[in-house]
């Protein structure tokens, strides 16, 4: 819902900045009063413009230039605050402090509001007034510390000092928050793809963020600032619950690979690590209901109780297994899938163009198996051959129809003397019954 002219008047008079954004993040409509606590957006802000490019802007006038490099992790954290924000929350900008609130509208984007807090209420100066406030750090259980207009350590408390590993005599006034992390975790490195973030995060009131420490340890730390821009940092050992997060995200992690592993198990032949029939049946069916061409080869081996009965089982599930090697190495067209249909059964699909190769692919099976020296699985196993039945139709048609007629082939060649590839076509379903007219 479009903000009217009258509800932005309104919100201009009462002192407050409104802009709308529609669900693809795009500006749509403005007041005055936006323009007045955001100038850099006077005569740039355009209808449609990406709310991104807002933060864009806003960033280039308000970061350090130390931390322009960093410009754009910035504005992808201010995108993911708009998106997610819940509560309203405070920050510093062109000498005012602003309250920020982000509502969902009805739809699908959302409305930002800003609202310029009571500057006689917040100015806090570095007075004598200022001295009951350091007195009271010490009987606050959390770490705190108290910061400058440039986030500088004017005063911290014993608890502070404990949970970054600080010594006593450790001098850390007049230093920065990621200084204390880079001495936590000796190296400046670590640190400096973390600091820009780490600066944002001090300027928004009310918006906790995390920081981590050697070690899997975690501190959360929540801000508050004056608007003369003295702060009051609060920072809490959220380890445990931190480690318990992480500890269920990882469970979650392994439960998704136990189940992608139990699902190509339940797909998979375990002895030659082919589809099986299931997997294969239900591919099939899909393909099938597709306007496509579709090609299915049918590939049996041919005498194979003779090889179970006179060298064994081991030596037959050593045959089986070459021969899914055999088939599974031949330059297969892409879209093919290949499975044990089972005993000495193996079948091959073969989807859209990949139909008009299944006749080559068929005699180029044929040719492996005689070019394969089987003696290797037993001396006295001379050779092994197949008998491959072929269909093709085009679609959509039904997938048991086509396997059936590959396997009528399959026996033709059977009864023709194996070591061949037959093709069968495709029984039309019966048109359906016309109705007569008088």
């Amino acid at each position: 819902m479009i903000l009217s002219r009258y509800l932005h008047d309104s919100l201009d008079m009462l002192g407050i900045g409104a802009c709308e954004y529609d669900a693809e993040l795009r500006a749509v409509s403005w007041n005055s009063a936006f323009l007045r606590f955001f100038p850099e957006h006077e005569g740039h802000i355009r209808v449609g413009e990406a709310y991104a490019d807002n933060l864009r802007r806003f960033y280039a006038a308000g970061l350090e230039p130390g931390e322009l490099p960093d410009i754009e992790r910035c504005i992808a954290e201010g995108v993911a605050r708009h998106l997610n924000q819940t509560q309203p929350f405070e920050f510093l900008h062109g000498g005012r402090r602003l309250r920020a609130s982000s509502l969902p509208s009805p739809s699908g984007g959302r409305v930002r509001l800003w609202q310029s807090l009571d500057r006689r209420a917040e100015v806090v100066a570095l007075t004598d007034a200022m001295l009951p406030v350091f007195e009271a750090l010490r009987f606050i259980p959390d770490g705190a510390t108290i910061v400058d207009g440039d986030d500088r350590i004017v005063v911290a408390n014993d608890a502070f000092r404990q949970l970054y590993d600080l010594a006593e005599n450790r001098v850390i006034v007049g230093e920065k928050l990621d200084q204390v992390l880079a001495e936590a975790w000796g190296d400046e490195a670590v640190i400096a793809d973390r600091r820009a973030t780490i600066r944002a995060g001090l300027r928004y009131d009310g918006a906790p963020f995390e920081v981590e420490l050697p070690g899997g340890r975690w501190r959360r730390v929540l801000s508050r600032h004056s608007v003369e821009g003295i702060g009051c940092f609060i920072h809490a050992d959220i380890t445990s619950g931190k480690r318990q997060h992480i500890e269920l995200l990882q469970a979650q992690e392994a439960l998704h690979r136990a189940n992608a592993d139990l699902r190509l198990l339940s797909q998979t032949d375990a002895l030659t690590g082919l589809a099986n029939r299931r997997h294969f049946m239900n591919v099939l069916a899909g393909e099938a209901a597709r306007a496509q061409k579709l090609a299915l080869l049918i590939v049996d081996v041919d005498h194979f109780k003779g090889v179970n009965d006179q060298f064994g089982h081991v030596v037959g599930d050593a045959c089986l297994k070459k021969v899914a090697s055999l088939i599974g190495a031949l330059p297969v067209p892409q879209g093919c899938t290949i499975a044990r249909l089972g005993g000495e059964e193996f079948g091959l699909l073969l989807p859209g163009p990949a139909s008009e190769t299944a006749l080559l692919l068929a005699e180029a099976v044929r040719g492996a198996f005689a070019q394969e020296p089987w003696h290797r699985l037993s001396p006295r196993l001379h050779g092994l051959t197949v008998s491959i039945g072929h269909c093709c139709a085009g679609g959509p048609l039904d997938g048991d129809a086509l396997y059936a007629s590959a396997d009528d082939a399959l026996y033709v060649a059977k009864r023709r003397g194996r070591d061949r590839v037959e093709t069968a076509a495709v029984p039309l379903a019966p048109a359906p019954a016309q109705l007569r007219t008088g």
